[in-house]
């Protein structure tokens, strides 16, 4: 049984990250599946005993799940959710000090994992147009099926990220100038409440998708406050107006997708990898840096950096094309490339 002033201190943790220092809702989200861990590993035992706890946390995390789900923890979320529980440790013994006086400093030092895994080869993965163009192509029967395929189109027309799209109302959504305007005040999540205007690429099969679900929702709702990615009336059959839109409904997302992906015979990769697909599409039509850093923009990242590093990796093939292709285009100018050294320059900075 979960220790009760466990339970209170990691509330009232979310809580001061929220209130006093900002954190959105989806980030609050994250650190509570992720504090759940260390209340369910201590389970009766005070946190601030928690140096006496066997296995130690890190061992714990190997076998632990509090999804249902029957495979590990990778070490990716492992790691991050030693972080987050480092984090809380730190603030418990400044905000709870003779509370936590018996729990050593040296001990929260050592939430670190044991060991790494051999990382493997792999291509970056994300959905080529090739695939988006067949999930565009499928002819939808219910209204499930075309809230998927419209979200789908919509996120690698434009990459907005996943809890994004859950919330953008339609008052937000201008198809007339290609554009959606992710502005928070408008009742859009956007990551640390960054506003800006997105642009559509010009794929028109893509497009006639969107399009069709976007006459669809404004056909059947009044208010332009209303979700454009509308949840469904039990039976399926009718879309229900609301302007609310639930932290952690961007697992639905991915549910949507999976349907999709199935009937167009293509793989699932995971819904943030439609924002994957986006950058890498553009990033094979830009010419010039100008190109890049509007790409950089458009997602609403702070530096093209960022862009090129955690999104932008091309698959092997791509890779050997490149190489063995090197010297078989014109130079590039040289003052493009000036350009080029001093953009990453200010941007590293």
């Amino acid at each position: 049984m979960i220790h009760r002033q466990n339970w209170l201190d990691v509330r009232e943790y979310l809580h001061h990250l929220k209130a006093r220092l900002g954190r959105d809702p989806q980030t609050i989200h994250k650190y509570w599946g992720q504090l759940r861990h260390l209340l369910e590993w201590a389970d009766d035992v005070p946190l601030h005993f928690a140096h006496r706890i066997e296995p130690v946390l890190p061992v714990y995390l190997k076998s632990a799940r509090n999804d249902g789900k029957a495979i590990p923890l990778t070490y990716t979320t492992i790691y991050k959710t030693l972080v987050t529980v480092r984090a809380f440790m730190q603030y418990a013994q400044l905000a709870w000090s003779r509370r936590y006086r018996p729990l050593p400093p040296s001990w929260v030092l050592t939430l670190h994992p044991h060991s790494k895994p051999i990382v493997q080869l792999h291509d970056h993965q994300y959905y080529s147009l090739e695939e988006m163009q067949r999930m565009a192509a499928v002819a939808t029967e219910t209204l499930h099926a075309a809230r998927a395929q419209a979200g789908a189109c919509l996120a690698f027309l434009s990459g907005i990220r996943p809890d994004a799209l859950a919330s953008i109302p339609l008052q937000c959504v201008d198809l007339a100038n290609r554009r959606l305007l992710q502005l928070p005040q408008l009742g859009i999540r956007t990551k640390n409440d960054k506003s800006g205007i997105t642009y559509l690429l010009d794929i028109p099969e893509l497009m006639n998708v969107v399009e069709a679900w976007d006459q669809r929702v404004r056909h059947a709702f009044t208010t332009p406050a209303a979700l454009w990615y509308a949840p469904l009336q039990r039976d399926g059959l009718r879309l229900k107006e609301t302007n609310r839109a639930i932290v952690g409904r961007t697992s639905m997302l991915g549910e949507d997708l999976q349907l999709i992906c199935k009937q167009a015979d293509v793989e699932y990769k995971s819904f943030h990898k439609l924002r994957h697909g986006h950058i890498v599409h553009a990033r094979s039509l830009a010419r010039t840096m100008d190109d890049v850093k509007a790409i950089s923009q458009n997602v609403l990242h702070s530096s093209v950096v960022i862009t090129d590093q955690v999104y932008s990796d091309l698959k092997t093939s791509q890779v050997q094309n490149a190489i063995l292709n090197l010297g078989s285009s014109p130079d590039m100018d040289k003052d493009e490339i000036r350009r080029l050294i001093e953009l990453l320059k200010g941007q590293l900075r």
